[in-house]
């Protein structure tokens, strides 16, 4: 290879080592700054709750459904179709009848018009007026035709000239006007029409005549009167023929001439106005609302195997019509603001307001998922017993939500948690179930209840009974909840025999749910409950066998510290169950250097008498530490590890401070309080105080040269009061009051501890036996510590390590 090759492949290399390099920022970047964002604290709830928001606003949307299949008229159901909500369907069948009737009711309006019978008795009288002026001038007779075209002109006849002869003959005189006036007046009031075949039609119901001058408008429901065009000339003819009985000879020659005139000038003044008669109609169509019939949420549209009719078809294209057109986004966005609301507010009062709330990531987690598994169990539920409904229709389909064991969330919250907690956790849960329930406030309340009193039924969760029992209290108290409401309903009746049974298999449904899952929980979460605490209890565990080999005297030490603080426990109604427990283990890390406390030492030279105050101040607080080691190794639990980590507090190491501050030299170095003192931290619960207390009063007991009972309670009293002066009980909680039970209980039991007892020798032999080995310093051989002559090897003394951990 010559060197130009090797030049060409010095970039190839190059390039080739960037990807690396990219990856190398990459994950610099990642902890430099995601770190510390997505591992805070606070970041992590805020992810918690808000991803547990959406989740929980998508399962509680009712916009957000399955897609249904589509079905045509013929078509078979594949399944039972239910209502999933409330709804109104429109009945077209009836809402058209109903139109057809409104269309049908309304009146053909007919517009009168007043004005065309002024213009006809105006011609009437005009023309007559001129005729009889040219009579009286003698103008007419010699010029017939050209007056009978004038006359005929005005009137709009036209004469022959014998019917003019005829007229003229009459004068034109007032008697023949009125004549015709009597023929014409009446029929125009009572109405023409132009065609009375149409006016037939609305004889049953009558017309509306509108006069078209004063926009008034009356109801016509005798239409035998009003003729049409064609019947002008008969009814004329007829009143003449009757007219001519009445009238003198001299008018009978002109009254056909008369019938001709007025038969002539009538014209209709009733018109149909079609298009104000349709938009009437059209009005009145309009104005009936369509005939709905409602649908109730869970009501049956149709069953599997049935043909589908135009009815069931009307009903599902309504259902899927009211789907379509809800806005999915903006109905879920809503329900995860509302959600998000009421659970930060839940979150914030609580935790503020609510000592015993101070929930960690872990803790929110577990909740969050609680919730979330039961708002989807629930929604799993409501699925299966709608289908079991339908093959049991004698059950009414509500009775199946009694069954649901919402309780057995509260019950797994209380037992991994705590009271405070359960109880919120209850109402957030009742609330989302019955939100699925119909939204239903009785359902909250029937929830609510139940997850109270299964929780408050787990408070002391020692034994796996205690879940039948708190089950079984539950299923009580959900029967009782049941009956109140038939009461407050006012009813008692079949349907609450069978809500009562339900609610009361609910509650043992309940315990069964938490009996198998508490131990899942514990697995994954890290969770230490009661039950846990029993099986760590026993004395078999392999830590313990470890610290009665390897460490024996500590292993006496733990267990009388564990009867000191299970009845402190039990006297200020605390966990006496994890105070007891908890002290077998708080000084397992005394495993790994076990004669370097006094307890274990069995009259051995002491360890630290070679070591500097501050070297044997630091393998003290290593114990702390190797503690919290093994307590991980073997799966302790968080509660037993925080106190293991705790039951020292931040306490000053006194005795090897103060030889510290002998030996040292002020002028040179100064000695740092500090360094002399335990990590911490201090207890945060008041059974890590109890703890604390114990350990202490305990090794500070056997310094007691002569404990009787006033020493014992004069110690108890000065070693509380040090630790409580000290500061190590700020974080606990634990009171004044706390402490004075604490005080009578300790000296209680450690008066029982250390009685005096009186000998009962076999023999005068024996006596003077034992009086004599006494003499003679047998006794120097006795399982009793040997007295060296120095004062810090004695058990207790100064040099004690066991003394030292004290705050004493």
């Amino acid at each position: 290879m010559d060197n130009g090759s090797l030049r060409r492949g010095k970039p190839q290399n190059s390039r080739a080592k960037k990807p690396p390099l990219s990856l190398k920022r990459l994950r610099d970047f990642k902890r430099l700054y995601l770190a510390p964002i997505y591992l805070n604290p606070s970041v992590q709830r805020w992810m918690i709750g808000v991803t547990s928001t959406i989740i929980l606003a998508l399962l509680l949307s009712p916009a957000i459904q399955i897609p249904s299949e589509h079905y045509q008229v013929g078509g078979v159901a594949s399944a039972d179709i239910k209502s999933t909500q409330d709804f109104l369907v429109e009945d077209e069948n009836t809402t058209l009848t109903k139109r057809i009737e409104a269309e049908k009711a309304v009146l053909s309006i007919y517009d009168y018009d007043p004005s065309i019978l002024q213009k006809i008795m105006g011609k009437i009288r005009t023309s007559f007026s001129l005729m009889r002026e040219h009579v009286e001038r003698d103008e007419v007779m010699g010029r017939e035709g050209e007056r009978g075209k004038e006359l005929g002109e005005v009137l709009g006849v036209t004469f022959t000239s014998r019917e003019f002869n005829v007229l003229a003959k009459s004068g034109f005189g007032q008697s023949v006007e009125d004549v015709i006036l009597s023929f014409v007046h009446p029929l125009m009031n009572k109405g023409i029409v132009g065609d009375r075949d149409f006016l037939v039609q609305e004889k049953a119901k009558g017309i509306v005549v509108r006069n078209i001058q004063t926009q008034t408008e009356r109801i016509r429901s005798h239409l035998d009167t009003i003729i049409d065009s064609a019947q002008t000339q008969t009814v004329i003819k007829q009143k003449a023929n009757a007219l001519s009985k009445t009238l003198g000879r001299e008018f009978r020659p002109v009254l056909p001439v008369l019938v001709k005139i007025a038969s002539h000038l009538i014209e209709p003044n009733l018109t149909f106005n079609r298009n104000e008669t349709e938009a009437r109609k059209a009005t009145a169509i309009h104005e009936v609302k369509p005939v709905l019939f409602q649908i109730k949420k869970g009501e049956m549209l149709v069953r599997e195997g049935e043909r589908i009719t135009k009815g069931h078809l009307v009903k599902l294209q309504a259902l899927e019509a009211l789907r379509e057109k809800a806005n999915v986004f903006l109905i879920t966005l809503g329900l995860f603001f509302l959600i998000l609301m009421i659970v930060y507010l839940l979150y914030a009062f609580s935790t503020k307001n609510i000592s015993k709330i101070s929930l960690g990531s872990r803790d929110l987690l577990f909740v969050s998922l609680n919730l979330i598994m039961v708002v989807i169990a629930l929604k799993l539920f409501i699925f299966i017993s709608e289908s079991i409904e339908s093959n049991f229709l004698t059950i009414p389909p509500s009775s199946y939500y009694y069954l649901f064991p919402v309780a057995a969330g509260a019950m797994l919250t209380r037992i991994v948690i705590n009271s405070e907690v359960a109880i919120v956790y209850s109402v957030i849960a009742s609330l989302f179930s019955a939100v699925l329930l119909d939204n239903s406030l009785f359902f909250f309340i029937y929830l609510f209840i139940g997850g109270i009193v299964g929780a408050n039924g787990v408070a002391r969760c020692e034994q796996r009974n205690t879940l039948i029992k708190a089950g079984l209290h539950i299923g009580a108290a959900n029967v009782l909840v049941i009956v109140f409401y038939g009461m407050f309903r006012g009813t008692l009746g079949f349907e609450d025999l069978f809500n009562s049974g339900f609610g009361f298999l609910g509650g043992i449904l309940s315990a069964i749910i938490v009996l198998g899952t508490t131990p899942i929980v514990e697995g994954i979460f890290g969770y230490t409950t009661d039950i846990t605490l029993l099986e760590l209890a026993t004395l078999d565990q392999p830590i313990l066998k470890d610290l009665i080999v390897q460490a024996p005297g500590t292993y006496h030490h733990s267990i009388i510290v564990g009867s000191l603080a299970e009845a402190a426990a039990k006297a200020i109604n605390v966990n006496p169950l994890l105070a007891r427990v908890s002290a077998y283990y708080h000084d397992i890390g005394k495993i790994k250097k076990p004669l370097y406390f006094s307890e274990n030492q069995g009259g051995k030279r002491n360890p630290h008498d070679k070591l500097s105050p501050s070297m044997s101040s630091l393998i003290l607080n290593v114990h702390v530490k190797d503690g919290v080691e093994l307590a991980k190794g073997q799966k302790l639990g968080k509660k037993i590890l925080d106190i293991i980590k705790q039951h020292h507090g931040t306490s000053l190491i006194s005795f090897f401070y103060q030889k510290a501050k002998e030996k040292g030299n002020p002028g040179v170095e100064s000695i740092n309080e500090k360094d002399f003192r335990y990590l911490g931290p201090k207890p945060q619960t008041k059974e890590a105080g109890i703890v604390m207390l114990a350990d202490a009063v305990e090794a500070a007991s056997k310094t007691l040269s002569e404990p009787t009972t006033s020493r014992v309670k004069g110690l108890v009293s000065r070693i509380i009061n040090n630790i409580f002066t000290d500061g190590q009980l700020d974080d606990c909680e634990l009171t004044l009051r706390d402490l004075h039970y604490i005080e009578e209980n300790f000296s209680r039991i450690l008066t029982g501890i250390f009685h005096q007892r009186v000998e009962y020798p076999d023999s005068q032999e024996e006596q003077n036996g034992s009086k004599k080995e006494a003499n003679e310093g047998i006794h120097s051989k006795s399982t009793r510590p040997r007295k060296t002559g120095r004062k810090d090897d004695h058990k207790g003394g100064p040099n004690d390590p066991k003394r030292v951990e004290s705050p004493g």
